[in-house]
């Protein structure tokens, strides 16, 4: 038989301690020319605003995090009336190493809106791209991606 604390100690080690979330402007997105980067509609926020993350509420977050810590990123339209349907299609590291290469590379799972990686290196600082697709009621394609960053302590 399992102990309560045997349960919760499981849970935890898979609950991220860090989350990033995205709100997606799909109405303004899907109107910026293929080719050209938004310079709006695209907002991350992030439970860390206490230990130093900036930007919030930009597509350039700069958050702040423990070595060690699970980072989940989760993708939603601002207006779920419109019936869009919004995705990470992958990330893209530009530079640094928080991840450790592969070993904690965000990774999608069943859901593609939620993406899940892991911060393995300390003291270090990390720029990403982010890549989303969004599809409209209608079945069109839309892509868009922004660029953040991430620190351990």
């Amino acid at each position: 038989m399992t102990s309560k604390s045997q349960i919760n100690i499981f849970y935890a080690v898979q609950t991220p301690q860090t989350t990033i979330n995205i709100a997606l402007d799909t109405a303004y997105l899907e109107g910026v020319p293929p080719g050209k980067q938004a310079i709006t509609g695209i907002y991350l926020m992030d439970n860390r605003i206490n230990m130093g993350s900036t930007l919030e509420g930009t597509q350039n977050l700069h958050t702040v995090c423990y070595t060690g810590d699970n980072i989940s990123w989760l993708v939603m339209p601002i207006d779920p009336e419109r019936d869009d349907v919004v995705s990470i299609i992958g990330f893209t590291v530009l530079t640094g190493n928080v991840f450790g290469g592969n070993i904690g590379a965000p990774q999608s799972g069943t859901n593609p809106a939620y993406w899940i990686g892991r911060a393995i290196n300390g003291k270090t600082q990390s720029s990403y791209q982010i890549n989303f697709l969004i599809v409209d009621k209608d079945g069109n394609l839309f892509t868009s991606h922004c660029v953040a960053a991430i620190s351990t302590i």
